[in-house]
């Protein structure tokens, strides 16, 4: 009988060891460890409350919604919420006591209305055109420090104790963008320091601009995917020393033994060359497991890969083990545990962090 379809195995040792090690990257820089999207897909507040422990003491989220979540669960460290709480989300940020990013003068008046106090965090655009005060160059200086000095004479409730920005390409070791944001960074910076506007700590690294870009580390840096073992850039998690926390593991349920000429799955796509044993197993697209995967990837079987056969169906996937003497029960690793993230990312054409990203809720969680 089996006990889960899909089981995530998030290992809290690795989590531990990874905060460990960006913290001594970090020197003396505060790490504001990132748990957005529910610590991609690893739990928020089990990620969190192993980060605490550790000595971790600021956390970043997407909403202010997650970040009330996080406070609910016992998390006490300073909460950075990334992007905009709407109207209803807002009345969580005095409540439970969180920190909100203020990326334009409308937003700032509108958290100004609120008529109590507001922690905040001033965003930046040096050209990632996302969010943020506009300042993509040194010449846009001024203009950007006029803009955040009347927000905040203007909204006395709103208390400013961070500014920041977010680089676009710092996966690249020697990338001139990165240093073009960083400069008209700190000539925002250095300009309201001259006018006596005091913002608070000052932040712009991500998780690949911390490996990459270590003298611009300044106050703090925003640990992300590093946290989880996995990195934008390829063999950085390895030179690191950082261990990879996630492992996605199904299970066969059926065995099906097929003549050649035989088809798998939907719209007969695959066709059998062989007689071939085919597994059936207990993921699917709607766990996670992208259909763009289907016919490339491989699983792990009994300690031998497994090709995927057929379209990824939404609740279960094929794969041939003719040449494993495997039986129903076994269990089969999507990723983890030698299976590579990055790999299974390559071969969909995506990113490491749509990986982990993708894996659902109806996937169980197992903490060890």
């Amino acid at each position: 009988m089996l006990k889960n379809r899909a089981e995530a195995i998030i290992n809290t040792e690795n989590l531990a060891h990874n905060f460990k090690k960006i913290r001594a990257m970090a020197g003396g820089s505060r790490v504001i460890s990132v748990v957005k999207a529910d610590a991609y897909g690893h739990g928020a507040a089990e990620c969190a409350h192993v980060i605490e422990r550790c000595g971790g003491d600021m956390f970043a989220v997407a909403s202010a919604d997650e970040g009330a979540a996080l406070r609910e669960s016992g998390i006490a460290g300073d909460i950075l919420v990334l992007g905009i709480s709407t109207a209803e989300e807002q009345k969580r940020l005095h409540e439970f006591d969180l920190i909100q990013s203020v990326a334009s003068r409308e937003y700032a008046d509108e958290l100004g209305a609120l008529g109590y106090p507001v922690r905040i965090h001033i965003k930046i655009d040096t050209g990632m055109s996302r969010l943020g005060f506009y300042c993509h160059g040194e010449e846009d200086t001024a203009a950007a420090y006029e803009a955040v000095r009347d927000a905040l004479e203007k909204n006395k409730n709103l208390k400013c104790e961070g500014v920041f920005t977010h680089f676009a390409c710092s996966d690249e070791p020697y990338d001139s963008m990165t240093r073009r944001q960083f400069g008209a960074f700190s000539a925002f910076c250095g300009l309201c320091e001259k006018g006596g506007l005091g913002l608070g700590m000052r932040h712009c690294c991500n998780s690949a601009a911390i490996v990459n870009f270590p003298e611009m580390h300044l106050d703090a840096v925003r640990a992300g995917i590093l946290l989880y073992g996995l990195s934008p850039n390829p063999g950085v998690t390895d030179a690191a020393g950082l261990l990879p926390c996630m492992t996605l593991k199904a299970n066969v349920v059926q065995l099906s033994h097929i003549r050649k000429g035989d088809t798998v799955s939907y719209g007969a796509a695959f066709v059998s060359d062989c007689d071939m044993t085919v597994a059936t197993l207990s993921v699917g697209y709607a766990d996670g497991l992208l259909r763009a995967l289907s016919g490339k990837a491989d699983v792990v079987i009994r300690g031998k890969k497994a090709k995927m056969v057929g379209k990824i169906c939404m609740d279960m996937c094929m794969a041939d083990v003719s040449d494993i003497d495997c039986e129903v029960g076994d269990e089969a690793v999507i990723f983890g545990d030698g299976q590579s993230a990055d790999r299974l990312a390559e071969l969909a054409g995506t990113i490491n962090y749509e990986i982990l990203c993708s894996v659902r809720n109806r996937v169980s969680r197992r903490y060890i």
